[in-house]
């Protein structure tokens, strides 16, 4: 085995750089971000004030079943509309009343607090969304149209309400952890109502990681796009999801047939056991008083003693509780010397997010180096996912932070997991890859088989399963190769023995 020149391409498609600096990504405070694009294609938002006319008033006939519906469903698209162009902490509910023309007492006969609204939200959109995909299904013809037909109506909705769309898919910062776990069983809801409806599109396919990468790679795509203000691209999109979609067999090999676990463990609500070296060195001290270590290396020390100590409180108490108190007392460093490292505790929440996914992509991207020029590109690419997944299980807090606890912070901290997926699929696109004879490879296919991945990783890691994942490695081989390879290369891929791990000696630490 010969190891490449090993060259990074760092998320984004920027210019390679080297790992022999992985400084670049020890958890520095993030620039100041620049106002985003429209996240959510709030360009094609319908402003017309007919959408929130208020019912006759006075003697009108109606019952007050469908008086309380009504006022229920402009107080709902009030808030998604408000989200969308403030974000959640920022709506008060003078501002929801006003533009759903109800009155307050009204508003608190209907819903206890904004959160409850909140999560009425939730319930509301998943429930059309899954109609809508469901009963465009439902169509004559073949497998093939059915499932054309039904994506393109899943995508005709996210262009079409596309604030909705981003609720529902990404949530709302700063929601709270209630909204978190709404938004949680809402997509877990989706898939399972999908997988129960005979003759569904989810039913055609193996119930479990199939499902999962297939629904998780639809939702990554159109996610990107709502996010970057490009809903009207989605039904472009819809054949291209659908080959991508197809490829893959109703079942999967019977030699990759570990049950998929979609419990959640009876430990995962408990207070986490971190005993990673990371974990534990975040809770050491530099020796005091005079010593001939460099200002440089202290001060690193002292920065990856605060990135690590922030992923253990956080995997431990969730980040509502993370406060500047305890991160520097778990790091071992004075208040004085937090701040000067970070300005918040939501940049050192940034600077372990930073971290995790360096560390992730590199080990990664080092893993397939090693591999690809002697042993070819889907060895490559099996034993980078490999070496991924084994990081990641020995990693549980950082792995927590930066793969479910991003969608609970803000805005920028999805744009770095975007970067980080992006760098990604570039080693599944064309410059990098071989694709199998007579397969022809959707465009799109990279970016959905990533998308895919990253949410299998979120359900076990979300449920407290990381320990699982190292078992499931060779289906999620074989679900990243089919699109390029077909089913049956894929499965011999997968099946391969694991080579030696190339990376045994490498540092533990980015930071």
């Amino acid at each position: 085995m010969q190891a490449r020149n090993t060259e990074i391409k760092p998320p984004g498609g920027e210019a390679a750089s080297t790992v022999a600096a992985p400084d670049a990504a020890a958890g520095a405070p993030a620039a100041a971000a620049t106002d985003p694009a429209p996240a959510n294609g709030s360009s094609q938002r319908d402003t017309s004030s007919d959408r929130y006319r208020r019912l006759p008033t006075g003697a009108h006939g109606l019952a007050r079943e469908d008086v309380e519906r009504d006022q229920r469903e402009r107080l709902r698209r009030a808030l998604i509309e408000l989200i969308a162009e403030r974000g959640y902490e920022s709506v008060r509910i003078a501002d929801l009343t006003k533009l759903a023309h109800v009155s307050r007492p009204t508003f608190y006969a209907l819903y206890k607090d904004k959160e409850e609204l909140m999560l009425s939200a939730y319930e509301d959109i998943a429930r059309r969304t899954a109609d809508t995909a469901l009963k465009a299904y439902e169509v004559q013809g073949s497998l093939q149209d059915r499932m054309k037909v039904s994506m393109q109506a899943f995508c005709d909705l996210a262009a079409s309400d596309p604030d909705a769309m981003s609720l529902f898919l990404f949530g709302a910062f700063g929601a709270g952890p209630k909204a978190l776990q709404q938004r949680a069983r809402s997509l877990e809801a989706f898939e399972q109502s999908a997988e129960m409806t005979r003759d569904s599109l989810a039913a055609a396919f193996a119930a479990g990681l199939t499902t999962k990468v297939i629904f998780g790679g639809i939702r990554e795509v159109a996610a990107a796009r709502l996010r970057a203000g490009r809903a009207s691209e989605l039904p472009g999109l819809a054949p291209e999801l659908t080959q991508w979609a197809s490829c893959y067999p109703l079942m999967l090999p019977s030699s990759l047939g570990k049950p998929f676990s979609r419990e959640k463990s009876e430990h995962a609500d408990e207070q986490a056991e971190v005993d990673s070296l990371r974990a534990r060195r975040a809770q050491g001290r530099l020796p005091g008083g005079r010593h001939d270590l460099s200002r440089d290396y202290v001060e690193r020390s002292q920065r990856e003693r605060i990135v690590d100590a922030t992923a253990a409180i956080v995997a431990e108490k969730g980040l509502a509780s993370l406060t500047i108190p305890e991160i520097a007392s778990r790091a071992g460093v004075s208040h004085e010397t937090f701040y000067e490292m970070y300005a918040t505790k939501h940049d050192a929440f940034v600077g372990a997010q930073k971290v995790g996914m360096h560390q992730a992509f590199t080990f990664s991207v080092l893993a397939y180096s090693a591999f690809r020029v002697e042993d070819g590109w889907a060895r490559a690419v099996a034993e980078a996912l490999r070496s991924l997944i084994d990081y990641l299980a020995s990693e549980p807090a950082h792995a927590h932070l930066s793969i479910v606890d991003t969608f609970a912070a803000t805005p920028d901290t999805l744009a770095i997991r975007d970067d980080t997926l992006r760098g990604f699929a570039y080693y599944l696109g064309p410059e990098e890859r071989e694709a199998g004879e007579g397969i022809e490879v959707p465009t799109i296919a990279p970016e959905a088989v990533v998308g895919g991945m990253w949410q299998v990783l979120h359900h076990y890691i979300e449920r407290g399963l990381i320990a699982e994942l190292p078992a499931v490695t060779p289906q999620l081989i074989y679900l990243t190769l089919t699109p390029f390879l077909g089913a049956k290369q894929a499965a011999v891929e997968a099946g391969r023995e694991p080579a030696g791990n190339p990376l045994a000696a490498e540092p533990e630490s980015a930071a």
